[in-house]
């Protein structure tokens, strides 16, 4: 018999995005929150809260702006859990990969959002998320074929969740085969 989670979680892969183009921040924070209940691993990761950091370039307007929209939405999610935990969101500008493990580390970071503009720097963050077993989140599909782990887009007008399986596993998530099932694969 299906859960709730996963019948939910199927209604939104089917329903269409009628704007098309990318899929409006509130959407994306209300799928990636739901995929991200899914790992296993979370409680362990987590701790006392699911930490997610908003991740974006100072000076890049177009980064900032993203930033800006997706620190909203994800903030409307506060006053829900995930696996019985509080929603915590900040948002972190890219200074280094040094200052970025020092953020996480201190802000306790389960989940980065990358936003565009940091596409020179995804060496430096994958390898404090490997570090740090940090999940990642692509604002952009390319971002996983370049190894982050979690996405959700609009393909040909449908809202499609992709996972990068080996980059999950490199940050420590582990998906429940019941979410495999419904998310585009990307290796």
């Amino acid at each position: 018999m299906p859960t709730t989670a996963s019948v939910i979680l199927a209604a939104l892969l089917l329903s269409r995005n009628l704007n098309g183009g990318d899929l409006p921040p509130g959407k994306q924070a209300v799928f990636l929150a739901r995929v991200i209940a899914y790992d296993a691993n979370l409680p362990a990761r987590a701790g006392t809260a699911v930490n997610i950091a908003i991740l974006a370039k100072k000076g890049d307007k177009e980064s900032e702006k993203m930033s800006e929209a997706m620190v909203t939405a994800f903030t409307s999610l506060e006053s829900t859990t995930l696996v019985g935990l509080p929603v915590k969101v900040v948002r972190m500008y890219f200074a280094g990969r040094e200052a970025l493990e020092r953020s996480v580390r201190d802000g306790g970071i389960d989940t980065i959002y990358v936003c565009s503009g940091l596409d020179a720097s995804l060496a430096e963050i994958k390898s404090v998320s490997r570090q740090r077993k940090v999940l990642t989140v692509g604002s952009q599909e390319g971002h996983l074929k370049l190894g982050l782990s979690l996405g959700v887009f609009d393909i040909g007008g449908k809202n499609t969740i992709m996972v990068n399986l080996d980059a999950s596993r490199e940050e420590g998530v582990a998906f429940s085969p019941e979410l495999l099932r419904l998310v585009t694969v990307v290796r």
